[in-house]
């Protein structure tokens, strides 16, 4: 019995503030709707301003209704009363008739929690297949739909392997041999060059006996032996050439000749050892030239 008497002690706070406490209201923004269709609930309360009260958030459960989105407004006052607001857009996926949905707000006051429910308010689903038939008949469709043409990238990457692993294995195979026919190739292309050229500087010093012909001739053979030997033979002396060459005679000569008819400004003395200069250095490039492209036949790597 003494429990009984405190039981309701401890519950009179509660009765008597919710007696004080109004009834929210909700409404449907509209009667009826068909299955999947959106709609709107509006709930609205006013109560004492003094109150705090708080109304359902997307976590409450809106059965027979699902919840697409809500919209709360800032609380309104207006002397001692307050007016709090939502709207929920809802729609339903339920086949019955009639639903129901009635919605609370919740009232705090100290460390009580009054949940207080709106009437209730009902929508009619409005049924858009009046009659089944048994058995459901097939609407056969037979036109092609038009399907937009997308690029195959995976078959595109899939091309683009397989050629650069058919290019690699060639490369494997005969990589050896490719580089060295360009190599050969290189080696008669610059010596086909360098012999028209030389000759023509040649012939001119034959018929004219100036001397920047055999300048331009002795410049030209030192920058074709740069590139086939791979050494900066045009930047060093007659005596580092002859060194280079290991001291050999033709060489040092034909050099030495050049030098003194282009120095000493030795024309009709020296023109026919310079021709014969001209000539030797012609022979000695010949058989670098050979030289190489023997080598380069016969390399491993």
């Amino acid at each position: 019995m003494r429990k009984l008497y405190l039981f309701l002690l401890a519950l009179l706070p509660s009765l008597a503030l919710a007696q004080q406490a109004s009834k929210p209201v909700g409404i449907f923004s509209k009667d009826t709707l068909k299955i999947g269709e959106q709609v709107q609930y509006i709930l609205v309360h006013k109560h004492p301003a003094e109150q705090e009260v708080i109304l359902p958030s997307d976590k409450y459960d809106f059965s027979p209704f699902e919840l697409v989105r809500k919209a709360f407004f800032p609380t309104s006052t207006s002397g001692d009363t307050s007016t709090d607001s939502a709207v929920y857009t809802l729609r339903t996926f339920a086949t019955y008739s009639n639903q129901q949905l009635a919605l609370p707000v919740y009232v705090l006051h100290q460390q009580d929690t009054l949940e207080i429910f709106a009437p209730s308010r009902a929508v009619h689903l409005r049924q858009l297949v009046q009659e089944v038939k048994e058995p459901l008949q097939l609407k056969a469709n037979l036109k092609l739909a038009p399907v937009e043409k997308r690029f195959n990238w995976p078959e595109l990457l899939l091309w683009v392997l397989a050629i650069l692993t058919f290019l690699s294995l060639i490369w494997l195979v005969f990589g050896q041999s490719i580089r060295r026919r360009y190599k050969l190739y290189q080696l008669k292309k610059d010596n086909v060059y360098f012999s028209s050229r030389f000759n023509a500087h040649k012939d001119r010093f034959e018929k004219t006996g100036a001397l920047i012909s055999i300048e331009k001739g002795v410049s030209l053979w030192k920058n074709y032996l740069t590139k086939l030997e791979d050494s900066a033979i045009n930047s060093f002396t007659t005596k580092e050439i002859v060194e280079f060459y290991n001291n050999d005679e033709e060489i040092n000569t034909a050099l030495r000749i050049c030098d003194k008819a282009i120095y000493g400004n030795l024309q009709s003395e020296f023109e026919g050892e310079a021709n014969l200069a001209l000539s030797m250095l012609r022979r000695v490039a010949k058989d670098r030239y050979r030289t190489h492209r023997e080598l380069t036949k016969h390399a491993r790597t």
